[in-house]
């Protein structure tokens, strides 16, 4: 049976089939084994923090379920997957490995691809986050897989987890993180709006681009105008969204 990341590789190589927002036609197959990653390759990532998966082997007993970050290895020009695994319960054992692939995707591109595939879910406190799991996936193996998306650092990988009465949250995360394009342009606007304020045009938006159903994390704002400064901005539905950039006009 397939495992949820068996099930990622699967559903990967059909974006270049699917029909995205964006060119995911352009793009490969986006897992890649460890010697395709190369310093170059490396450097243009950041600043994302390239997720890793652990292959199948049957040999060591790995599921395909475990997950990671790409770290420098102790040599140059070499790789590890940092990853870890749980003791009664609780992730503390930090192990490296060689053999691993990793995701060679950017935000939009894996906003495109949750959007379309994974299942959406809300945490006790109302948190969005994505839920990659399966009808194959075993109880033996690692706690599901899920991505938690938040304006301040984008896409974030972890396991999901289910309390004593049910609740779903997204936790345990493994430090591969994707970051928002975006945040770096809406976390500089911390002086407040003094004046007249408006905001820029959106993209593959409906409606004020914000408010629940329309937006998505498709969505893309241009600029301030010349003339123009970002005073604020405003966190769109509960996360899941882009968030809304506010302008003044300078004086």
């Amino acid at each position: 049976m397939m495992t949820p990341l068996h099930k990622i590789c699967a559903l990967l190589l059909f974006l270049v089939a699917a029909s995205f927002q964006i060119n995911a036609a352009e793009f490969p197959n986006h897992l890649k084994p460890a010697s395709q990653l190369t310093p170059s390759v490396y450097e243009k990532s950041k600043p994302n923090v390239l997720l890793c998966i652990l292959p199948f082997s049957p040999k060591s007993g790995i599921s395909g379920d475990i997950i990671g970050r790409v770290i420098p290895g102790t040599r140059a020009r070499t790789y590890l997957c940092e990853y870890i695994l749980p003791e009664h319960g609780f992730f503390t054992t930090s192990l490296t490995t060689t053999e691993f692939k990793w995701l060679d995707v950017n935000h939009g591109e894996l906003a495109s691809w949750l959007t379309s595939f994974a299942t959406i879910e809300k945490d006790r406190y109302g948190n969005m986050f994505f839920a990659l799991r399966g009808g194959e996936h075993d109880p033996e193996h690692f706690p599901p897989i899920c991505v938690h998306t938040t304006a301040k650092k984008g896409f974030e990988f972890g396991y999901e987890s289910v309390s004593d009465d049910g609740q779903k949250s997204c936790g345990h995360f493994v430090g591969a993180i994707y970051p928002s394009p975006f945040f770096n342009y809406v976390a500089t606007a911390s002086n407040g709006c003094t004046g007249e304020t408006f905001s820029p045009e959106c993209h593959q938006c409906n409606g004020d681009g914000c408010s629940p159903f329309r937006c998505s994390a498709f969505t893309t704002w241009d600029q301030c105008p010349k003339g123009s400064h970002q005073c604020d901005y405003e966190v769109c539905a509960s996360h899941f969204c882009t968030n809304k950039p506010i302008c003044e006009w300078d004086k």
